[in-house]
């Protein structure tokens, strides 16, 4: 049991203004496990205070890279002794199966630590400017208080992605995690205090859709960093632009994998479902909308069904499973909606069905073929173990395809001629692309890192 029964502020366990508690429960069995205090605004204003305070303090702001560097480093360490403890952490509180959590979720969050760290120490941070005739210094500062707002499906990784390359850079943070995994981000928290982060730099704070309004609105706050829906993001995008604070933002959307003509079948079916069914479906990752030559499109759901139906749905804890649950009751009714409505459009349900009758709130992994590219459940991000494939003809018709989903974060191409398949990824619009599967390096922190970061230029 974690059991949080006050807030984290600043650094510090202290008693909530106004906050109230909440049980966190298993979604595969519906167990608890834990508590956490879900924050007030008044609770944020707090927090805030704290991070401004010790923003401008120049404690961590004023600190030499190679200090905050070693900081972000040792807690990096700290997560690896405690790395099975975490996991188990993740997969009671998300419905991850332990071997993702294992696999991903802790060392990723591991990674982006240590990344951070790195690029804090390497960036050039003064860079000496000359047109012909006259001399500037651009140098860079840290933004100062960042907000951080993080989704469900990475309780600890995307935690980490925002928070490390921010306090890399001399930033405090205020992280709002979700009230469905607030558990996992505060042993990032811990882990940093720990290591010696100093006091009023970090506050976490799990909040619902009032608290995260609050905080992106609130004044004393310079940039706010968000993960989440399109329609949340909107939302997020309107406030800071009235108050022309900083902003990055990550959409959700659906993932298109293309399948090109070359494509050998029998390679690509079990290198890509993997990438389809991260996170049991609910990652911004998993390449759920399947693109398929015509001809090729029997074969690719043949196939695509046969793996699916191997699939082990059950107990996220045991090794052995590769699907567990979806992260509560409103998702799943969500995820079995879209394969409803997909069935009512006239796409063809090939595996799937009946739902699952475990007792958390599990969908068995389903395979929609027919599937047109006007389709809501072709272009909706479905967050679920549901996969459409759609036939394209040609390959200008497939990045077409790939490219009507506007916030995809991914997308994949597979092809026997990696030259081919890279041709193409260059031409698909989203974050990053995958060829033949190939896992993404820790690049995204460097990013992360320079936005963290504001620019003055001194003229010499």
């Amino acid at each position: 049991m974690a059991e949080r029964s006050e807030v984290f502020i600043g650094g510090r366990w202290v008693t909530g203004t106004g906050s109230r508690l909440i049980e966190v429960r298993n979604p595969a069995t519906g167990a608890r496990v834990g508590r956490a205090g879900l924050a007030s605004l008044a609770d944020v204003d707090d927090a805030v205070a704290a991070a401004r305070a010790g923003f401008d303090s120049g404690v961590w702001a004023e600190a030499a890279p190679g200090q905050r560097a070693q900081v972000l480093r040792t807690a990096a360490d700290l997560l690896e002794k405690r790395a099975g403890e975490i996991a188990r952490l993740i997969t009671a509180e998300l419905g991850s199966p332990i071997g993702l959590s294992e696999r991903l979720h802790v060392p990723d969050a591991i990674r982006h630590l240590r990344c951070s760290a790195d690029v804090a120490e390497s960036f050039p941070y003064d860079e000496r400017r000359a047109d012909g005739g006259d001399t500037s210094l651009v140098t860079r500062r840290p933004v100062g208080v960042v907000a951080a707002i993080t989704p469900w499906h990475g309780p600890l990784s995307m935690p980490a992605l925002k928070v490390a390359p921010a306090l890399a850079a001399g930033c405090s943070v205020v992280l709002k995690p979700p009230p469905e995994t607030p558990l996992s981000a505060y042993q990032l928290a811990e882990a940093l205090v720990e290591a010696g982060l100093p006091p009023d730099v970090l506050s976490v704070l799990p909040g619902d859709r009032d608290a995260g309004a609050h905080l992106v609105e609130h004044p004393r706050v310079d940039m706010v960093d968000f993960t989440g829906s399109g329609a949340a993001g909107r939302t997020v995008v309107s406030a800071c632009v009235n108050r022309a604070a900083r902003v990055t933002m990550e959409f959700g959307g659906r993932a298109a994998a293309v399948v090109l003509d070359d494509a050998d079948l029998d390679a690509v079916v079990p290198a890509l479902l993997p990438v389809a069914l991260a996170e049991n479906g609910q990652a911004g990752i998993a390449q759920t909308r399947l693109l398929v030559p015509r001809a090729k499109a029997d074969a690719l759901v043949e196939a695509l069904a046969e793996g699916l139906r191997a699939q082990r749905v059950g107990d996220p804890m045991d090794p052995a499973t590769t699907i567990g649950p979806m992260v509560g009751m409103r998702q799943r009714d969500r995820v079995l909606g879209y394969v409803e409505s997909g069935r009512e459009a006239g796409a063809r349900v090939v595996t799937g069905t009946p739902p699952s009758t475990l007792p958390g709130w599990f969908v068995t992994p389903t395979l929609l073929a027919g599937v047109e590219s006007g389709m809501r459940v072709a272009r909706a991000e479905v967050f679920g173990p549901v996969l459409a494939v759609t036939a394209y003809e040609g390959e200008d018709q497939a990045v077409a395809y790939a490219n009507e989903e506007p916030f995809a974060r991914a997308a994949s191409v597979w092809s026997a001629d990696a030259e081919r398949a890279l041709a193409v990824a260059r031409r698909i619009r989203t974050g990053t692309v995958s060829v033949n599967g190939r896992r993404q390096a820790s690049g995204g922190c460097v990013e992360a890192f320079r936005t963290c970061l504001e620019s003055k230029s001194i003229a010499l």
